[in-house]
């Protein structure tokens, strides 16, 4: 029986990993399934940068453009639907995993930590402590205590994590270290061959690719797009607060000028893709090519990691 191959083609917005995605599939008789959390949604097409229809149709798409509004997506609900994709497409496809959001390629490759009920009247009680400063630095400190591995890592202004790390040592009786180690532990790893490439450009390069990617959404009709989804009620609707989108409902409050739309989604999607590479970065296992010359040393790694 065949065994499935499964391709991670990631980097930060605006490199060209879709195209890449879509000559490969197209090339090994591959599927692609979307590892982005804003062009999993409906109506969200330009500003996401979602694949047009034509080339959707070069080779099956899967887990894009499929949740309606007023739906969210989650980390855990990308990753269950992730595997029941898998199980629909014939094992010999090679499945090319294209996309920029680090969090969920991490969801699907290594596990979401489980989530714990913390009893309501203990997070009021932590809520509480952490209102002042001194009570703040009273938690870091007990934190810190029971868990110095955990609190050498996190600032004393990080009052989420100190807030959630209290909770479980109440709560639980266990550090997050604990925690951690035992998911770790437990935790099943992938089960197929897995490769992991991604192109990438200098920081100048990029920055001209995100203008000009910033100018053709514009041109297709961005202002348009977020007009009729603020007509159906859709501003408060999570995806609305991604880059791109939040920019131009702040435009159509009277915030911004046209002007002003366009560098300010400029500015926002650069560093957005700081964002992403300094998360892609961490992985030692992803292999990088030039983005401009790279695509053809790119295309023999897979090749032979899908020879049998």
């Amino acid at each position: 029986m065949a065994q499935r191959h499964v391709i991670f083609v990631v980097g930060a917005t605006a490199t060209g990993k879709s195209e890449w995605a879509l000559r490969l599939a197209q090339e090994y008789n591959g599927v692609i399934v979307n590892c982005d959390s804003v062009q999993v949604y409906k109506k969200l097409d330009i500003g996401s940068a979602k694949p047009s229809r034509e080339e959707q149709a070069l080779v099956p798409h899967y887990l894009l453009d499929y949740v309606a509004p007023p739906e969210e997506m989650t980390a855990g609900n990308y990753c269950r639907d992730f595997y029941e994709v898998l199980k629909a497409i014939p094992e010999e496809k090679p499945v090319f995993v294209v996309g920029g959001t680090g969090f969920y390629f991490m969801a699907i490759e290594k596990g979401m930590y489980p989530v714990i009920p913390v009893p309501s009247e203990i997070q009021k009680q932590v809520e509480q402590e952490l209102q002042t400063d001194e009570g703040a630095r009273r938690l870091h400190a007990e934190m810190t205590a029971a868990d110095p591995e955990y609190g050498a890592k996190i600032h004393l202004s990080d009052r989420y994590r100190i807030g959630r790390a209290i909770e479980l040592i109440r709560s639980q009786g266990k550090s997050v270290t604990q925690i951690q180690r035992e998911f770790e532990a437990q935790r099943a790893p992938f089960p197929y061959p897995l490769l992991k490439i991604g192109p990438q450009w200098d920081r100048e390069v990029l920055r001209e690719r995100i203008r000009l990617r910033v100018q053709k959404m514009m041109q297709a009709g961005l202002v348009a797009e977020v007009q009729g989804l603020l007509d159906e009620g859709l501003a408060s609707w999570a995806p609305m607060s991604s880059v791109g989108y939040k920019e131009t409902l702040d435009y159509l409050k009277g915030a911004l000028s046209e002007e002003q739309l366009f560098e300010e989604i400029v500015k926002n999607t650069h560093q957005l893709a700081k964002r992403q590479r300094t998360w892609f970065q961490r992985d030692s296992e992803i292999q990088w090519f030039d983005g401009h010359s790279g695509f053809a040393e790119a295309r023999a790694v897979v090749e032979k990691f899908l020879k049998p």
